[in-house]
């Protein structure tokens, strides 16, 4: 049985969850040196988002997603709807199980087929999550001082090793409000919009009245934490080269390593894809289990990770034959997808309003 997990537990699931593999990459980089203020733009698009979700627990406190949805919807259309989540989720921890695979394969493993790697990785995942939520969650709280430790210590260095020239952040709004409006919705799914996969965790938190707060604080200080990653980045590489390079994290490593400050940093960024790779994927796929789970009416998600587990390395490989098509795919493809699931609470939260309104006039 799954016990309940702390709201500190779950603010360090969401932080990293959130910064997850999203420090890598220069997000909003579309907008040039205006990049930095989309990530703040979609920030507060998140917060309102955060909001929405956290309404569940408020009006349904300790009860799961499937019975919520059940109730507000009715069955007919509540298990089609989950079954198209459940897909989603599989479909994002897909995503993410390469994207992290791959890089630990281009930047450590170079030598190590992609498929010992994936597979390495997933029996891990199915045998932390087969030991219940709450150990998943606690395996969490302690990697996240080593991943935020290392990210504050990669700051450091580059302002210490003079890399970053500020100047290259400005003007601000010198190319008007468009290419920043044509950004917006990209940040906004990716890593934001993903937090609707949270929705499945709700009835798992200890103190359900702190669930607001708790995500608020979280994904808060998470668009901050970007925030800061994507003006070094752009400040160190140059908006050109932000651009253009697959991972710009490791490139900014990899200058701190030129100006000899010191030395095999790449570590490092190994360090941060494990951990940012790991942790999404596994909620993904954590969601995807409960999801199925629920629809089929079984009593343990145990085969259904067991099964599915061992099944992703052979459905991502299939499904991205590179890294260039796994990142089209994604920023592309993937980004209306994800609008399209994290904003269905929305309407979900509409028609509950209106059930419990028509109630109480009754």
């Amino acid at each position: 049985m799954t016990r309940n997990i702390s709201n500190i537990q779950l603010f360090i699931l969401i932080l990293v969850f959130e910064l997850g593999s999203t420090t890598l990459f220069a997000l909003g980089i579309g907008a040039k040196q205006d990049a930095w203020i989309v990530i703040l733009l979609a920030a507060i698009v998140g917060l309102g988002l955060v909001w929405i979700y956290s309404q569940f627990p408020k009006y349904y406190p300790n009860q799961n997603f499937s019975e919520i949805i059940n109730d507000v919807v009715g069955r007919k259309v509540a298990a089609p709807l989950l079954f198209l989540y459940g897909l989603y989720f599989y479909s994002q921890a897909s995503h993410n199980f390469y994207e992290f695979g791959f890089l630990i394969n281009m930047t450590a493993l170079e030598i190590t087929p992609l498929y010992v790697i994936l597979y390495f990785f997933i029996l891990v995942m199915i045998y932390i999550l087969s030991l219940g939520f709450e150990v998943f969650a606690r395996t969490c709280e302690i990697f996240l001082p080593y991943l935020l430790g290392f990210l504050v210590i990669i700051y450091i260095l580059t302002l210490f090793a003079g890399l970053a020239d500020f100047s290259t952040i400005r003007p601000i709004l010198g190319n008007g409000l468009k290419p920043i409006l044509g950004e917006l919705h990209t940040v906004i799914a990716f890593p934001f919009g993903e937090m609707v996969v949270f929705l499945m965790f709700w009835h798992y938190i200890e103190n359900q009245k702190l669930i607001l707060k708790t995500a608020f604080l979280a994904v808060g200080l998470s668009g901050f934490l970007l925030m800061i990653s994507l003006v070094l980045i752009v400040s160190t590489l140059g908006v050109e080269l932000a651009s253009y390079t697959e991972v710009p994290l490791l490139e900014m490593i990899l200058a701190i390593n030129i100006a000899q400050i010191i030395t095999n940093l790449d570590s490092i960024a190994v360090f941060i894809m494990f951990i940012g790779g790991f942790y999404k994927t596994a909620i993904h796929f954590w969601g995807f289990s409960l999801v199925m789970t629920w629809v089929f009416k079984i009593e343990s998600p145990k085969w259904i990770m067991i099964i599915f587990g061992l099944l992703l390395p052979f459905f991502s490989i299939y499904r991205f034959p590179g890294f260039i098509h796994q990142r089209w795919i994604g920023m592309e493809m993937g980004i209306y997808t994800i609008l399209i699931f994290s904003f269905i609470p929305i309407l979900l939260i509409a028609i509950m309003f209106m059930k419990k309104r028509k109630k109480s006039s009754l």
